[in-house]
């Protein structure tokens, strides 16, 4: 009735329970773990619209968040994925479904705890795709995501942060506040050049069609890497069709995202050399592989159909969390 893969396993009470991933996931229980698990049934009470029942749930993790239950792991169809829902009665009633992940499975495996401040804390194994194979040949692949300090909104959505310690990487401050982009236009941001960087920006526009930021840009503009806001389709996106010179899949990750009446559009941009993970409002994240050349380091905020007001714009160069 189910395949086992990736189980999650877990003490409540006086009985171990564990979640065997797969087609059909399932959930076994054991009193002892000595005398053989016992299968209990379907994982989930019922399903979500748009999402299959029998979809695969691997690296499955549970856990309580905010008094609600948190059901995370990933299909290999969707990627990185979560319910909120409640655990009861030996099944997982889900409420609500998001993904984490949406043009491939580079956002995947995923993995949290809970850390001595009491923040639930992910991470996700960011897994290059295209050069699959040749790590296969060096031994290793890909690379860790950013951790993720995950909490639970007044309105029951997931809330995504950056944990604070990450400030202590940065130096070379800068800033500017109260530019503005003319429709159509490109605000080049001089005296920043670097692949290493943290930008936070605040932007808003009432009539803009895309609005954003450029970053690893070639000095002549045809490498570049695109995060923008597309208000009329509600999605933020990672545009990397243009992210460099190899003759290599280059593709657009975007998720679904809104900004509310008058909710300034808050940015926070991390750029590791091959990296790029871009974090919006608290709601929404994403990541994407870029491979550009040496050279291309320039940053360019961008406005298409419509101005757009860059409230403030701070930047930090990043360093090695690990120097050594």
């Amino acid at each position: 009735t189910y395949r086992s893969w990736d189980p999650f396993g877990w003490l409540e009470d006086d009985t171990y329970y564990a979640i065997f991933g797969g087609k059909n996931p399932g959930i076994a229980k054991s009193q002892t773990l000595k005398g053989g698990w016992h299968y209990t049934g379907d994982l989930f009470a019922h399903g979500v619209e748009g999402i299959a029942l029998d979809e695969d749930l691997s690296c499955a993790d549970l856990f309580k968040l905010d008094n609600r239950d948190i059901l995370m792991g990933i299909s290999h169809k969707l990627g990185c994925r979560y319910y909120i829902g409640e655990w009861k009665d030996e099944q997982f009633y889900p409420q609500s479904h998001a993904q984490m992940s949406w043009k491939d499975n580079s956002f995947f495996a995923p993995e949290s705890l809970v850390d001595d401040k009491g923040r639930r804390i992910m991470w996700a194994w960011l897994m290059d795709v295209v050069h699959w194979r040749q790590g296969w040949e060096r031994g290793w692949t890909g690379t860790m995501s950013l951790p993720r300090v995950l909490s639970i909104s007044d309105n029951g959505t997931m809330l995504i942060d950056i944990p604070e310690e990450i400030e202590a990487l940065r130096y070379r401050p800068f800033s500017r506040n109260n530019l503005k982009i003319e429709a159509n236009k490109e605000l080049s941001i001089e005296g920043i050049r670097s692949n290493s960087i943290e930008l936070s920006i605040e932007m808003e526009s009432e009539e803009a069609r895309e609005y954003g930021v450029k970053v690893c840009m070639s000095p002549d503009g045809k490498e570049k890497t695109i995060i923008s806001y597309d208000p009329l389709r509600k999605v933020i996106r990672i545009d990397a069709s243009q992210s460099g010179p190899r003759e290599e899949p280059k593709n657009v990750e975007e998720g679904p995202f809104s900004l509310d009446k008058n909710e300034p559009l808050k940015l926070r941009v991390f750029v590791d050399k091959s990296v790029v993970e871009v974090f919006v409002n608290r709601r929404q994240a994403l990541m994407r592989f870029i491979y550009p050349s040496s050279n291309s380091l320039g940053i360019r905020l961008f406005s298409e159909g419509s101005s757009t007001k860059v409230n403030r714009f701070n930047s930090w160069h990043i360093s090695p969390s690990n120097p050594f």
